[in-house]
């Protein structure tokens, strides 16, 4: 034995064999894979079958799993009794005499800014356009006219 490892030449000798054999065998293996691969594309090119199609089947098929665990569940569940308590409250809420107060205040409050908006509006419009009954003055005369 003359080296590190504790292995003579004799050994070293039969594991580099062993290590291109098993290199060797790899490298077939993914020519086969690549072969089959591209023999299964061409399958489910014939059959129709786009990389969308199986992207939307592989989605679907992984929310289904989800969608079957006891946490999806247990989640699921308390959801939708949360959101039933968040109805309830909201209904409630909408039906207090404060928040129909409100919404009555709010809504006067909106009217009233639109119709001051629109008053503001066509009062600007009005100056805007001079009346037929008066005349420009020299002042008012544009120094292009």
């Amino acid at each position: 034995m003359n080296d590190i490892n504790g292995l003579s030449e004799a050994e070293k000798e039969l594991l580099r064999e062993e290590l291109k054999k098993t290199e060797d065998e790899i490298s077939t293996l993914r020519q086969v894979l690549i072969a089959r691969q591209k023999h299964a594309a061409e399958i489910r090119r014939k059959l129709g079958i786009s990389p969308l199609t199986e992207l939307t089947a592989d989605i679907n098929h992984s929310l289904q799993q989800v969608k079957e665990t006891q946490a999806y569940q247990k989640t699921s569940e308390v959801v939708a009794g949360t959101a039933d308590t968040v109805k309830n409250k909201w209904n409630d809420m909408r039906n207090s005499s404060f928040f129909k107060s409100f919404e009555s205040k709010l809504g006067s409050a909106y009217n009233n800014a639109k119709i001051v908006a629109s008053t503001s509006i066509d009062h600007l419009a009005g100056h805007a356009k001079p009346s037929k009954n008066s005349s420009p003055t020299d002042a008012d005369k544009s120094p292009l006219a």
